[in-house]
Parts: C-alpha cells; sequence; structure tokens
C-alpha cells in the first residue's frame, strides 16, 4: 500500500513537472517571437498559454502584458482590452501596464473605463512623466475641446483604396505614389507594422487610373516613400543586412535615383536601429527622419539633418517640443509647418496627426491638429500639395483598416485692421508709423506703415504668435503681443494703439552771471511755445532743475528770484543726445532776500539727525562755505502730541541739533540764527482734537531754513 502511493506520488510529481516544462517552453517561444516583432504569431502563442493553459496573472504577468501588446500590434483590441483587464486585478499591475491599457481605451472609445483605470492605485502613486499626460486627458476639457468640430479641414474617403490596406502617400509628378499592404508567406514582417508593405501603386487623379509602379526600382520598395521632384529622388525604407545579434531587422533609409538608375543607402543608417520615413523640406536645407537610434527621448523620434553644401550633416534629435516617451512619425513640412504623428503628445487615442510651427530645424507651437483630422483610431501620414490647402492622409477610423483620405484645409485668413493714434490732442491719428511685424523667434518678418488714416492690415493665420515693434521717432515706441491660437474660421480684428508722447530727460542750470555760481531756490518757467503751456520749477542748492519734456517742442525759459534780474531765453527738445542740457544766468539787483527750504524731519519724540538728514546738512554746510555771505535762520517745529512745553523744548533740542551738525563743518556759528515754535505752527488739520495717521503727523516734525543774501 505504501508503495502504491510512492508510485502514485511520483507519477503525479513526473506529470506536473513535464506539465510545466511544456508551459515554459511555450512562454520561451511566445517570447522569442515577440521580440522578433513576429505579432501575429506571439499574439497566437500568447493567447493560447492565457485562454487554454489558464495561466495565472499573478505569477505570468509578462504572458499577459505581452499578449495584450502583440494583440494590439495585430488589431485585436477586444482580446488585449481583457489581458490588461486581467492583469489589472492583481499587484503586477505596472504604470507601463496602466499607461498603456488607459491608452488603448481611448483608443477603442472607452474613456470612461479609461477613467477607472485613471483612478487605478498603481497610477496615482506613480511619478512617472508621463502622469502629466494622462492629467491632461482627465483632469480638464482638453478631450472635448479636439472633439469639437473644426471647419479648418475636410476629410473625405478616396475612391480608389483597395480595401486592403492603404498607407502612407507620396506625391509624384505623373500622379500620386502610394504604400499598399500585401501578405506573402515565408515573408519578415516590416519591424513596425507586422506586415509587409509595398509603396507599388500610382494613381492618377485625372485618369483615375491606379495601377502598378513598374521598371524604375520603386517596386522594391518595402516601406514609406518621398519623392524629391527637383532632384529626381526617391526616398524610401527597406530592411538593412540581418544582424545576429539582433532578434528582428533593423530598417534603413535608401535612396533611388530616376536619372542615374542607381540606389544608394543614407548615409546615416544604424545596422541596430529603425530609420525610416524621410521627409525634405520646401528649401531643401532641412532632411526630416524618423529613428529609434540612441539618443532618442523613448520610442521612434522626429530627428534632422542639415545641408552643408552638398552633404548632409549627421543626425539630431528634434528635441522634446516634438519627442516624447512614446512614438513619434512621419514628418512632412509645409509652408512653415511640420505636420508630424505621435501617439506620446495628448491626442483622441493611438496615433494622431501634430502641426508644429518650423523655421529651418527651428521648432515652435506644437498643437493636436484636433478633429476632423484625427479620431479615436490611428490617424498618420499627412502630405499637402504645393498650394499647401490639399492633401491625404492616413487613417483606419471606423473599421480600424487603414484607408487614404481627402483633405483639404480651408484658406482660414487672420487680418488685424490697427490704427495707430497720438496720446497728445484728441486721439489724433498718425501717418508713416513704421509696425514691424517679429515671429515668434525674434525675427523680422514683414514692415508695415500707416496710412493717412493711422492704419495698417497685418494679415496672418491661425495658431500663430507675433510681435509688433510700433514708432514714427517722435513718440514713445509702443511693443504689442499679439497671437491668433483658437481661431478657426476667417476674420477681422480691429485694434486701436496709442503711442504715448516721446520724452527727452532736460538739465537745466542757473548760475549767478558774475561769479558763475550756483543760485538755488531759482522760479524756474518752461513755456511750450506753440500751446502756451507752462511748466514750472524751482532750483535746488546746486541751482539745478531736472525736467522731462516732450520730444521737438520749442520752449521759452524765464528764470526769476528776489534779489535778481529775470532773464528769458529759448530752446528746442530736438536734439538727437539721450539727454539734454542747458544753463540760464541771472544777475544780483542788491536786494535783501531770502529763502524758505523745507528738508529735516524727525522720528517721533526724537531730536537726533536721520542718515538722509545728515546728507542734507553736509550739503547746505557746502553751499555755505561756497557762499560766505549768505547769513540763515533755523526753525524747529514738532507735531501735537505732547503738551506745549514739552513740545517747545523738543523743539529746541532739534535745532541745536542742526546747529551743531553744521558748526562741525566749519561753518561760524554767528552766521547763524535760531528760532523755535513747537507745536505752534501746524502744517495741517493734526490738533490734538483731530485723530491722524503717523504719516500726517510726521509732516509737522521739521526743520526750516531761511537765507538771507547780502552784496
Amino acid at each position: 500500500m505504501v508503495l502504491n502511493r510512492f508510485w502514485l506520488t511520483l507519477v503525479v510529481v513526473l506529470f506536473v513537472s513535464a506539465f510545466t516544462f511544456s508551459q515554459e517552453k511555450k512562454i520561451a517561444k511566445a517570447l522569442i517571437e515577440f521580440e522578433a516583432k513576429n505579432y501575429k504569431v506571439s499574439s497566437k502563442l500568447f493567447t493560447k498559454l492565457i485562454k487554454e493553459d489558464s495561466l495565472d496573472p499573478k505569477i505570468y504577468p509578462d504572458v499577459y502584458r505581452h499578449g495584450a501588446i502583440s494583440a494590439i500590434k495585430i488589431k485585436n483590441y477586444t482580446e488585449a482590452k481583457l489581458f490588461y483587464a486581467k492583469l489589472s486585478k492583481t499587484d503586477q499591475f505596472s504604470f507601463e501596464d496602466a499607461f498603456n491599457y488607459i491608452q488603448l481605451l481611448i483608443y477603442i472609445g472607452a474613456t470612461e473605463d479609461a477613467k477607472k483605470i485613471y483612478a487605478h492605485p498603481t497610477v496615482s502613486a506613480s511619478n512617472d512623466r508621463r502622469l502629466n499626460l494622462l492629467e491632461v486627458y482627465f483632469q480638464g476639457t482638453y478631450l472635448n475641446e479636439l472633439r469639437q468640430d473644426s471647419i479648418k479641414y475636410k476629410v473625405e474617403l478616396v475612391t480608389f483604396n483597395l480595401e486592403k490596406g492603404d498607407y502612407t502617400p507620396a506625391y509624384y509628378p505623373k500622379g500620386l505614389a502610394l504604400t499598399s499592404t500585401i501578405k506573402k508567406k515565408n515573408k519578415k514582417p516590416w519591424l513596425i507594422e507586422n506586415t509587409i508593405l509595398l509603396p507599388a501603386f500610382l494613381y492618377n487623379d485625372s485618369t483615375k487610373i491606379r495601377k502598378k509602379i513598374k521598371g524604375n526600382g520603386v517596386h522594391k520598395f518595402k516601406g514609406v516613400a518621398f519623392y524629391d521632384s527637383i532632384e529626381k529622388l526617391w526616398y524610401f525604407s527597406k530592411f538593412l543586412p540581418k544582424n545576429k545579434n539582433q532578434p528582428a531587422n533593423a530598417v534603413g533609409i535608401f535612396v533611388y535615383n530616376e536619372l542615374t538608375k542607381k540606389e544608394m543607402k543614407f548615409s546615416f543608417n544604424e545596422k541596430n536601429a529603425f530609420s525610416s520615413h524621410a521627409n525634405i523640406s520646401n528649401d531643401h536645407k532641412v532632411f526630416w527622419f524618423a529613428s529609434d537610434r540612441e539618443g532618442g527621448l523613448g520610442g521612434l523620434d522626429i530627428w534632422y539633418c542639415t545641408r552643408d553644401e552638398k552633404r548632409w550633416s549627421e543626425p539630431m534629435n528634434a528635441g522634446s517640443l516634438i519627442n516624447t516617451p512614446g512614438d513619434e512619425m512621419f514628418p512632412f513640412e509645409s509652408d512653415g509647418k511640420l505636420y508630424f504623428t505621435s501617439n506620446g503628445h495628448p491626442g483622441f487615442g493611438g496615433y494622431d496627426i501634430f502641426v508644429a510651427a518650423a523655421n529651418g530645424f527651428e521648432i515652435a507651437n506644437v498643437k493636436n491638429a484636433g478633429y476632423p483630422i484625427n479620431s479615436n483610431a490611428d490617424d498618420y501620414s499627412i502630405v499637402l500639395d504645393k498650394t499647401h490647402l490639399h492633401g491625404f492622409l492616413t487613417s483606419n477610423r471606423g473599421d480600424l483598416k487603414d484607408r487614404l483620405y481627402n483633405v483639404t484645409l480651408n484658406d482660414v485668413t487672420v487680418d488685424f485692421e490697427s490704427y495707430v493714434l497720438s496720446s497728445v490732442g484728441n486721439n489724433n491719428v498718425l501717418s508713416g508709423v513704421r509696425v514691424l511685424v517679429m515671429n515668434d523667434r525674434s525675427r523680422i518678418i514683414d514692415t508695415l506703415y500707416t496710412d493717412e488714416n493711422g492704419k495698417f492690415v497685418f494679415k496672418t493665420k491661425p495658431d500663430l504668435q507675433f510681435t509688433l515693434l510700433i514708432g514714427d521717432g517722435g513718440h514713445e515706441p509702443l511693443t504689442v503681443d499679439i497671437n491668433t491660437f483658437g481661431i478657426k474660421k476667417s476674420e477681422v480684428i480691429e485694434k486701436k494703439y496709442t503711442l504715448a508722447e516721446k520724452m527727452v530727460s532736460f538739465d537745466l542750470l542757473v548760475s549767478d552771471i558774475e561769479t558763475s555760481i550756483a543760485v538755488p531756490a531759482a522760479s524756474i518757467e518752461l513755456k511750450n511755445i506753440e500751446t502756451g503751456k507752462n511748466l514750472e520749477f524751482t532750483s535746488d542748492l546746486y541751482g539745478k532743475i531736472t525736467a522731462n519734456l516732450p520730444f521737438n517742442v520749442d520752449y521759452q525759459i524765464t528764470a526769476t528770484k528776489l534779489g535778481y534780474d529775470p532773464s528769458v531765453k529759448q530752446f528746442k527738445t530736438s536734439d538727437t543726445l539721450p539727454k539734454l542740457q542747458d544753463k540760464i544766468e541771472i544777475r544780483k539787483t542788491n536786494e535783501l532776500i531770502s529763502m524758505r527750504l523745507d528738508n529735516i524731519t524727525y522720528a517721533y519724540n526724537s531730536f537726533g539727525l536721520s542718515d538722509i538728514g545728515k546728507t542734507e546738512l553736509d550739503t547746505l554746510a557746502l553751499f555755505l562755505k561756497e557762499n560766505k555771505t549768505v547769513k540763515m535762520k533755523i526753525s524747529s517745529h514738532t507735531d501735537s502730541r505732547g503738551n506745549s512745553a514739552y513740545n517747545l523744548d523738543l523743539s529746541k533740542k532739534r535745532s541745536e541739533s542742526c546747529v551743531n551738525y553744521i558748526t562741525a563743518k566749519g561753518i561760524n556759528r554767528d552766521r547763524i540764527t535760531v528760532e523755535n515754535y513747537g507745536e505752534t505752527k501746524l502744517l495741517n488739520q493734526c490738533t490734538d482734537e483731530i485723530e491722524c495717521t503717523e504719516e500726517l503727523h510726521k509732516v509737522n516734525r521739521r526743520t526750516e531754513f531761511i537765507f538771507t543774501f547780502h552784496e
């Protein structure tokens, strides 16, 4: 009996071991096919492991995630959703799984299910940078905004699809070249799409005939083609020689010369990388392509080369404005814009078409092209003709089968009708004002001038931004930022810009005509000769005034002071110097004169001099040294707080502080007299009965100076 149990146990162990070994062999084989990108085979193997062998997702999470990815690659989205759903219920569900699952759900239109996965703890606990992309979907109105109908584009199914999978059109002088799917036994699948691609058809819009391309090398193509009509060159992709260390063939870019009938390979193909989707800019200075080579930001990235004489430079990554951790492909430049396909930027799900402003290889303002260019299916590979208004794109919207669609761009224009006015007078219009238009890279793209009505018109397109530099030399220049973001139909936008009067910094020195010594406290009147408007100033301790005056105006200057004869002169603010300087001289009349100077204030209940007060007294002492005939009376004051006797004594101490400081600078005490008033001469309403702020009380805490000038 014991022996029988032993043999039974041994048989069970051997059976389980054999079964486990068999499963491991199946898993290994499926993974090999997956790594080789034979997704149709790997999907079939993973499905059997999941459905027939009932592998536990907790123990075999890679089987479920690779099974889901394989199913997506062959467009079996129902199965992919099922595998991800089971994996999401285990602790093996990673952020990568969640991200791919959410993208799949958005792609198939299951937005509510996608929201539930977005709330999964694996997502909320992650700090993956792609979390920002998911937030765009679920924490705003982005998706709704994308779905809004746009009259910028019209998309219609073409009549010449073969219904076998038509891809990536390319313009050719004799018609439209396009890529179609063909499947042949014993053929190695293409690296990305898991199918053999052959751009072997040409559609002639005039004859409405679609036929195979023969006799010019095009029939050899295995990938996306671009035709350079200037140099008669076809750019296409095909497999590179097999690398034993790589599970799948790499893909490179090749060039077929129609004139020489020779084929050349792109100098910068890499034996372990995918390089395809070549496109050349309108000016033939930038070569765009897609690649997953080292130095990228994720999967496939957009790269570019620039032309150096007759050679292309080393490839450069187009940068993070375009490229993401996902895939960016199918670059196409048209009319200063770069169109490309991405599944890494926020979109409807799957691949969407994006558009960016392109100036050479410089990129700005990347935006989703929106509906109806994009759908929740795969939308990619847009091309436009020379008018930049008509083209084609590829999409598998509807039944998820790739087809070609006509694209028509409505010629949406935005006209800025603008008027330039002067701030002087009643909004006087300004003619002949120059307007420089700069793009978002600070380059001047247009120069305009206002007409006799002060009007200029700037014509542009939607989704752009500019800076206007407006100026005529007689007014202060004005810088204005404008943009056309979000505009979907042609419109006229009216603007008014008012230029402020240009001002000139003006310094005037008042001096004694006989001694050339500066004259302080002189009254200066500046009269606008044309308008009669007066400006009044008083010269400082150095005999100076400083003023900002309107540009190109004639003024009459009148300088007066008790004890001096008035003096008059004229000048014009039209000099090109950044700062105008002038002087006016006046002559003494031998009369006794006096002036008042209020410049020393104190903290509450203090007679100590502040740093500012000391600086003022330093200047005053210097003036007295240079004008030895001048005598001075000092009078000090307090605010109303405190009793009268205390305030009188406090004002005395304030005067003493000033006298002591000035005499310490070498000024004879005999030249100074003192009077103290306490709170008896307030400068405002702040008496004992009225409550005032500290600022109002501060005005009354002061020391004043009266100067007497003698021959």
